[in-house]
């Protein structure tokens, strides 16, 4: 019997699908960003003008972008200034088990919705 692993793009050597909304804001040393995409295994921000470099590890707060409620989490840089030169792209690290159960109980609802 074949398996297939269908949250896995060869293409991209990802693991989880990227979603670009809803959009999320990630608060990294009292600054707020908007995200371009994100997945359950990480996030791409605009606008972040600061120096960070690859293996760099980095704490905020998440939340979807029309709530008010955050959560902790902590990330490790994956890249910086590509594919723009304001983008950071992070893998979290630190999620938290309520951090992961809001994000896929929003992969849930895109999913489903009619």
């Amino acid at each position: 019997m074949t398996t297939r692993r269908v949250s896995y793009f060869p293409q991209e050597d990802r693991r989880d699908r990227r979603y670009p909304l809803p959009a999320l804001v990630i608060a990294i040393g009292g600054v707020e960003y908007s995200t371009v995409n994100w997945s359950l295994g990480g996030f791409l921000i605009t606008g972040f003008d600061r120096k960070a470099v690859p293996g760099q590890s980095i704490t905020g707060m998440l939340r979807v972008v029309d709530r008010s409620d955050s959560l902790p989490f902590t990330a490790t840089v994956v890249r910086n200034g590509d594919p723009a030169p304001d983008h950071l792209a992070a893998k979290f690290e630190d999620l938290g088990e309520l951090g992961i159960s809001m994000l896929e109980r929003i992969i849930t609802r895109r999913l489903f919705r009619g």
